[in-house]
């Protein structure tokens, strides 16, 4: 049998290669190619543990830890909707054990009193949390400390989830339009488009029977750091609503609600470190109003200072789960897709 060695020598090489890539996927590559969808309604999760045990001061400290008031709303919504379940009805359940957010408690006597997780093992996106205890000062400790990260975490699985179902119809359009604009990349479906355009603002909105969707996007050029002052946000955000976002009655115009809370916080838009504020705008000169929440940074690749702020009106319904889709988009901001 006569062999051609040029190129058996290339096939093994083209299959070292492969493997090598392979073995060199990024953990997102793998979760995005070859993982089921996982399930759960937004912002809910899963505590598994013994009725005995979830009674009393754990399901007190799960309350304190997740079902607090989520900041900004009108409203009082909890963070999570937390759903309990005894161990034998989550174990013998294929769907439950796909659920996107999930909290094991195992309590019994010799457990190492840590925690362990599991993100997008089976299917995508997923974080299960594993407690292993065996008395409660630790498995309070554990919940404490660890409550922080599971939480983020958990927000990461709904702005994953959000972010895929977007790309899959993404208005390629707008995605072109705020990259030249803005130089920056941002992923929406096709139900949003562009209500308002200029050389430093756009106004992108989605509307339905019941509710309005809308995101402003503004730059200027980044002068000071004291651009990113929670008192200077709020001024550029009343300025360019004032400007741009006009109400349904003569001389009405969108600003934000100052009698109530303002929230600030220090988040992480891919790798772009962004100040986050949540609140509640109204519309002066007239009746309407509902939540916001504002990102500012400065734009690594411009030096811009940009604010991409995410407003809804949705008078009939809770906003919790309608703010996140917003949320998501703000989120996606320059990320890549394998």
């Amino acid at each position: 049998m006569n062999i051609n060695y040029k190129s058996l020598i290339l096939f093994i090489i083209t299959g070292m290669l492969l493997f090598s890539c392979n073995k060199e996927q990024t953990r997102e590559d793998k979760m995005t190619l070859g993982l089921p969808s996982s399930g759960g309604k937004t912002l809910e999760m899963i505590v598994v543990c013994d009725d005995d045990l979830y009674k009393g001061a754990l399901k007190d400290s799960i309350g304190k830890n997740f079902e607090i008031p989520q900041q900004g709303l009108n409203q009082d919504e909890p963070l999570f909707d937390v759903v309990h379940l005894k161990p034998e009805g989550f174990i013998h359940s294929d769907m439950l054990q796909k659920h996107r957010n999930i909290v094991i408690i195992d309590y019994k006597k010799g457990n190492p009193n840590k925690m362990y997780s599991e993100i997008n093992k089976r299917v995508f996106p997923q974080a299960v949390y594993k407690l292993m205890v065996d008395n409660q000062d630790s498995l309070f400790s554990i919940l404490s400390q660890f409550s922080r990260t599971i939480k983020k975490q958990f927000y990461k699985n709904e702005h994953d989830r959000i972010f895929n179902a977007f790309k899959r119809d993404e208005n390629i359009k707008i995605t072109e339009q705020i990259k030249k604009t803005f130089g920056l990349g941002l992923v929406m479906s096709s139900d949003y488009y562009l209500a308002k355009q200029k050389d430093d603002f756009f106004w992108i909105r989605k509307e339905t029977k019941n509710e309005s969707y809308n995101i402003m996007i503004y730059k200027k050029p980044f002068t000071s750091a004291d651009l990113l002052n929670k008192e200077k946000i709020i001024d550029i955000r009343n300025q360019i609503s004032k400007e741009n976002i006009p109400g349904p009655a003569k001389d009405s115009y969108m600003g934000t609600e100052e009698r109530f809370s303002i929230y600030t916080d220090t988040v992480k838009l891919n790798d772009i470190t962004a100040i986050e504020t949540r609140g509640l705008w109204r519309l002066f000169g007239d009746f309407m109003g509902g939540p916001f929440v504002n990102y500012c940074f400065q734009n690594p690749a411009t030096k811009d200072f940009v604010m991409i702020d995410c407003f809804l009106y949705s008078p009939k319904k809770s906003k919790r789960d309608l703010l996140m889709q917003l949320e998501s988009i703000a989120y996606s901001l320059n990320r890549e897709v394998k």
